[in-house]
């Protein structure tokens, strides 16, 4: 069985928040009453009525510490720095993907090329990734084939592309579940699950943003 196969992350949709987020951050984000399962912050007194573009930086990944250790001491063959690149590629990948068809293709923003005074940039990453191997001896079909949990953070930074100041940041913490029946479960359909719920968070938080602008701009 090839290594990607053996890999997989079963995501949690809307997992219970695994950290205590602070209510301001240490560069003076505020963190803002949201129905949303994940942290919502925005800078004070910053606008959204004027985005109507967004620019969308590739995402950044980054694993878990010593999860190629924890990964390659549950597997046959070590896990080689090719397939840990792919894997990290393929992430960013579908994560860009789940942005533009979340904030573009539903949301009506226009992608933008450079910077401009109506221009949003989102810049999503991916910390602490773990992924998780089967139990070691289980078959593919066997009851005892059991996954254990994984899970990462995704942090997306909303900046104004103009000046390049922090205006707001989505936290969103995703949990692995146990599963059994490997073979049911594709890797990158259960990923994508996260990325778009993470995509559909951050376009929540704008909109809101946008409409409470909107209309303390507009009372008389």
């Amino acid at each position: 069985m090839a290594i990607r196969t053996a890999l997989f992350l079963v995501l949690l949709c809307g997992a219970a928040m695994a950290q205590v987020l602070s209510d301001v951050t240490e560069d003076g984000l505020v963190r803002v009453p949201s129905s949303i399962k994940a942290g919502v912050y925005r800078l004070p007194d910053a606008t959204f009525a004027q985005y109507r573009r967004v620019m969308l930086a590739p995402a950044s990944v980054a694993f878990r510490k010593n999860w190629d250790r924890k990964t390659s001491d549950r597997l046959d063959t070590g896990l080689k720095p090719s397939e840990r690149q792919r894997i990290a590629d393929d992430m960013a990948r579908m994560f860009h993907e789940e942005l533009v068809a979340e904030v573009v293709e539903r949301g009506g923003f226009t992608l933008a090329e450079s910077p401009a005074p109506d221009v949003l940039l989102i810049e999503p990453a991916i910390h602490d990734l773990d992924l998780t191997a089967p139990d070691a001896g289980s078959k593919p079909g066997s009851r005892s084939y059991v996954r254990t949990a994984g899970s990462m953070t995704l942090v997306l930074e909303l900046r104004d592309a103009a000046s390049g100041v922090t205006v707001g940041r989505v936290i969103d913490y995703e949990k692995a579940r146990e599963t059994r029946e490997l073979q049911l479960v594709n890797q990158n359909e259960e990923a994508r699950i996260a990325f778009a719920n993470a995509a559909r968070y951050t376009r929540s938080a704008v909109n809101i943003a946008k409409t409470e602008r909107d209309e303390t701009t507009s009372a008389p």
